[in-house]
């Protein structure tokens, strides 16, 4: 691997835990948001299979969610080669949340776009790791690869 690969890494590795910080984070204030001031929800809420369950909309967000994000978290900070792959769980668990929310509440406004788009960003970041999204810098396909030779 040369220096500038090691760079590259480091780079993404770094972003993808600040990125999992912002995750994790968002996912507690929510937590003990709903936890602590459940009205704030209660009209977002009403006619759905969360209303006057706000504890549990805490739990899920704040254990299930947010667990995903602070295991990944750990996971790199232990130099595990199991981080690469928690931080893909916690992109897709934290995505799909955030599309489950909109369905349930049927309403998109911008923080969905943002924390929906962080858990993307954490998936893309996944695979600029794992060099599936490398730049091929000039190298032309093959045609066994299945692209224009």
């Amino acid at each position: 691997m040369t220096m500038a690969g090691t760079t590259r890494e480091g780079r993404v590795r770094r972003i993808m835990a600040v990125v999992a910080v912002l995750q994790g984070v968002s996912t507690l204030v929510g937590f003990v948001e709903l936890l602590l001031v459940p009205q704030w929800f209660a009209p977002q809420l009403e006619g759905t299979f969360f209303a006057g369950r706000q504890q549990l909309a805490a739990v899920l967000l704040g254990v299930l969610v947010g667990g995903f994000q602070w295991a990944a978290l750990w996971l790199q900070a232990r130099g595990s080669r199991w981080s690469v792959l928690a931080h893909a769980a916690a992109g897709l668990v934290m995505t799909c949340w955030i599309g489950a929310e909109c369905l349930v509440i049927d309403s998109f406004g911008w923080p969905h776009a943002l924390w929906g788009g962080l858990g993307v960003t954490q998936l893309l970041l996944v695979c600029v790791l794992l060099g599936v999204l490398r730049p091929s810098r000039g190298r032309e396909f093959s045609s066994r690869e299945g692209g224009p030779r």
